[in-house]
């Protein structure tokens, strides 16, 4: 299987606009760094012409550069390791890697091997619902980590005292990943199936639901959320901007599901939801 790796180099306002714009024509891995951030993608799954289209759309905005390249699986470790660094939320998570040689201080630890999954923590929608998982109790909850990517979510859900974790992906990558992570992470509760949407899983209804996933997703999956939970439980969403919260919290509401908490990092958004009826 091989990649393709698409480098962009734009002003930095611009780079989370396009990383969401990318995600919606299939792009579902990314690296931020110092001068834009790279996007990947299957080779079978890229569509040239709707990248093109939209990268030349953006130049007319804003001083812009792109190039693609193929990079075969295998290489795909050197091309994290030389640019994923450790990270600590809140000062009490620590997320690393394996070849990362750092004191060990934290409450929770987490290590992920990413390749090519979203889910590092880096991300602003990630480290938003992890924040936001340590405040709220899940001990001896029952939990589904919709769209899981590495795993991360899940991990964390088990290490705050998860009854179980019940991960799922369209992406048989992150099946991979996902399972590789568990067992970095010594997790005996967690579980991850090749899926696409909740109505998929044959699952008795649950406390918690953790998405961090892409507004169109979440918005057509709130229905099934809120069936799958059970009366006050907890929905987590992320993966979309602040500008999007009125349409969401408008179905989710709609829905039965009523909004408890919220935050928002360089202007991507996050909220909680209670099942109120």
């Amino acid at each position: 299987m091989n990649f393709i790796q698409l480098n962009v180099r734009c002003s930095p306002e611009f780079s989370e606009i396009l990383i969401a714009e990318l995600a919606e024509i299939e792009f579902d891995s990314f690296e931020e760094n110092k001068h834009g951030f790279s996007a990947y993608i299957e080779e079978e799954k890229v569509d040239f012409e709707a990248t093109k289209i939209l990268l030349e759309q953006y130049a007319s905005l804003t001083s812009l550069s792109y190039g693609l390249q193929k990079i075969a699986k295998e290489n795909w470790n050197k091309t994290w390791e030389s640019n994923y660094e450790p990270i600590v939320i809140d000062d009490q998570i620590l997320i690393k890697t394996p070849f990362h040689q750092i004191p060990d201080d934290y409450r929770y630890t987490i290590t992920i091997i990413p390749k090519m999954s979203f889910g590092t923590g880096h991300h602003a929608t990630t480290s938003q619902i992890l924040a936001l998982m340590l405040v709220h109790n899940l001990e001896g909850k029952t939990v589904i980590d919709a769209g899981a990517g590495t795993g991360i979510l899940a991990i964390m859900a088990e290490k705050l005292g998860a009854e179980t974790v019940l991960g799922f992906d369209n992406d048989p990558w992150c099946i991979e990943n996902g399972k590789e992570n568990f067992g970095l992470n010594h997790c005996q509760k967690c579980d991850i199936i090749l899926a696409s949407s909740l109505a998929e899983i044959k699952s008795e209804k649950v406390d918690v639901i953790l998405a961090n996933i892409n507004k169109n997703v979440i918005l057509s999956e709130i229905p099934s959320y809120a069936i799958g939970l059970k009366n006050s439980g907890l929905l987590f969403l992320s993966g979309f901007y602040l500008e999007d919260v009125t349409d969401i919290n408008q179905l989710a509401e709609n829905k039965g599901l009523s909004l408890i908490d919220q935050t928002s990092k360089d202007n991507w958004a996050c909220l909680l939801y209670k099942k109120s009826k």
